[in-house]
């Protein structure tokens, strides 16, 4: 699960703010009217509840008599390997005695027991549609008329909290969808969303706040708009982005061309250990156990593997070849979508390439039009090392930069752009401004909102949810209509650090109002500078990232001290024989890689 897991999980969550009512109301520091929109948070993948449901809209239950669990439903552990057993461990026998895989029939079975596993499922048919009952909890209204599991299922999924002390619930609107369903489908259902909203609540206009996979819905939407000849401007006031998929993600569009990246230095090297942690003998094991096989049997498992599993359980999701990026899209169109069989689908895809490619096209009308756009970017983070994109692109770990920010420029992670750099083709051509970031790494003048869009170095993709500081920036663009761009608060530059808020405010708060008196002084002290370093920390929201973390790490200590009478210990480590097992298998596994690259056992063995 792992591998699949990184690979769909272009999952992050996070969110916004929104706003939405009719009536004004003052706002003191300004003096001055300020209107709130009624707006939409449209969340990242599988970040809406999704159930499998019988003909009679029963959870459907698995051998164990419980519920699946959305995203893949997948069946019970035992039913898995039942099914690996019975179909994959004689074609697997045989290459390992025979070191050949004859027809690919190894290859084949591990495809199809990954397929059953992972896609069983979810598998829609030639229409687009899943062939199964897996529909989302729909919410067409606002939060604050939703049921009270509902509520705390939104604001748990996307924290906004703070937003909706500021607009209410009554404002705000959680669009769900299944992340691998029917895109034209769930960009109509949002599109519907839009026209209840403003009916709800009296506005002419909504805000849109599209998240992660939620780019890519904002994509066909700006289509749907086209296609019924209605200016996004009649419903639309201010769309916030939040690490949008725009163009997809890198990592998805080397997976359908050309499969996992599967050569030797990373295969046998920095695959593993980068995905299970460089220190994880796991990772190494693994790399050995690869060798057991020829090597060019182990490359041609991975690309059947891969390309069966979008093939035979994956190609008809539309939702999913909306992720891949707009270069790759005709290579991938031809390898999988040609056939006769796949019309319709290929009709769908077809459609939404097409909104694709003119996204920006579409945004730069809208922007004419007095729509507003704003921008919130994660970068300097590597993507998964799974595809071959990995050390050739900047990212966030799940989607590139380039993606995200509609044209940023960057030559990759930790890559300077050179004192000799000169922008190519940049938005922003005004000499005074200075839009390249404080590493040197990237150029923000030449993505399609330089003046509207913030970047956050060194973020995660999945953990943008925990950031409090994009969080109150999406509030802030979401609920002050006086907030218009880069310049309106330095509070929130265009370039700022990835960090845990979230968790640093929930260890603050826990200990905020806590007795010192009992304390022995030292402890009291510690504490007492402890949190004022915290709450310093949680006020300043440009601290670098190392800045942000050492400030909890001194929090969390001395809480853990106070809490069981003793320090934090360090990390339990094995005792010394398991310790030593350990280091010598990672050493022996680098000293393979090093004298043998990618070659398996058998190919290390000269043939007479």
């Amino acid at each position: 699960m792992k591998l699949p897991g990184k690979i769909l999980s272009i999952v992050l969550a996070l969110s916004l703010a929104l706003c939405g009512c009719a009536s004004l109301v003052a706002v003191a520091a300004e003096n001055e009217e300020a209107r709130y929109y009624p707006s939409i948070v449209i969340p990242g993948v599988f970040q809406s509840e999704v159930k499998y449901l019988d003909d009679d809209g029963n959870e459907m239950l698995n051998s164990k008599g419980e519920p699946y669990k959305a995203p893949f439903f997948l069946e019970d552990t035992s039913d898995i390997v039942k099914d690996a057993l019975q179909n994959a461990l004689i074609p697997i026998a045989s290459l390992l005695i025979s070191q050949e895989d004859k027809d690919s029939r190894a290859a084949k079975a591990i495809a199809g027991v990954l397929g059953r596993a992972l896609a069983g499922n979810i598998k829609c048919d030639e229409n687009g549609h899943f062939e199964k009952n897996i529909v989302a909890t729909k919410y067409t209204t606002s939060v604050a008329n939703l049921s009270e599991y509902d509520q705390n299922y939104a604001l748990d999924k996307i924290p906004l909290y703070d937003y909706a002390n500021i607009a209410g619930k009554e404002n705000l609107y959680f669009f769900s969808y299944a992340s691998l369903g029917n895109i034209y489908e769930i960009a109509t259902e949002l599109f519907d969303l839009i026209q209840i909203a403003k009916e709800e609540t009296g506005s002419d206009k909504v805000n849109l706040a599209p998240v992660s996979q939620g780019g890519s819905l904002f994509n066909a939407l700006m289509q749907i708009y086209k296609d019924r000849g209605i200016p996004l401007s009649r419903d639309v006031h201010r769309v916030c982005f939040i690490v949008p998929a725009a163009d997809g993600t890198a990592i998805l569009g080397d997976i359908f061309h050309y499969g996992l990246l599967d050569d030797d230095e990373a295969l046998y090297g920095y695959m593993f250990p980068s995905l299970l942690g460089e220190d994880d003998w796991l990772s190494y094991l693994i790399t050995l156990l690869l060798r057991i096989m020829p090597n060019a049997d182990v490359n041609n498992i991975i690309d059947v593997a891969a390309h069966d599993l979008i093939e035979d359980w994956l190609e008809y999701s539309t939702c999913l070849w909306a992720l891949t990026p707009a270069k790759d899209y005709e290579a991938c169109r031809e390898m999988y979508l040609m056939d006769d069989d796949n019309a319709v689908i290929r009709e769908q895809t077809d459609w939404y390439h097409n909104a694709q490619v003119n996204a920006k096209a579409y945004i730069s009308e809208a922007l004419a039009d007095g729509v507003e756009f704003f921008d919130i970017v994660d970068y300097n983070y590597p993507l998964y090392h799974i595809c071959d994109s990995w050390d050739k692109v900047n990212g966030d770990g799940v989607i590139h930069t380039d993606s995200e920010s509609f044209g940023a420029y960057s030559k990759g992670v930790d890559v300077p752009l050179g004192d000799d750099y000169v922008p190519q083709n940049p938005v922003c051509t005004d000499p005074t401004h200075n839009h390249i970031d404080p590493l040197g790494v990237l150029d923000a003048s030449t993505g399609l909102l330089p003046e509207t869009t913030f970047y956050f170095c060194g973020q995660n993709h999945e953990r943008t949810a925990d950031n409090d500081v994009i969080i109150a920036l999406a509030t802030r663009i979401l609920s002050d209509v006086n907030f218009k761009d880069i310049y309106s608060d330095p509070t929130f530059p265009q370039f700022s650090y990835g960090r845990n808020g979230r968790r640093m405010q929930r260890l603050y708060n826990a200990w905020k109002d806590y007795d010192t008196s009992a304390l022995p002084e030292a402890q009291a002290k510690e504490l007492t500078e402890a949190l004022a370093g915290a709450k310093a920390a949680l006020e300043n929201t440009t601290m670098k990232t190392e800045d942000f973390t050492a400030a909890y790490d001194r929090l969390d200590n001395i809480t853990y001290e106070i809490s069981n009478g003793g320090p934090k210990p360090a990390p339990e480590q094995p005792n010394r024989f398991v310790k030593l097992l350990q280091d010598l298998l990672i050493l022996f596994s680098r000293i393979i890689s090093v004298l043998f690259g990618g070659k398996g056992i058998v190919d290390m063995i000269p043939q007479r």
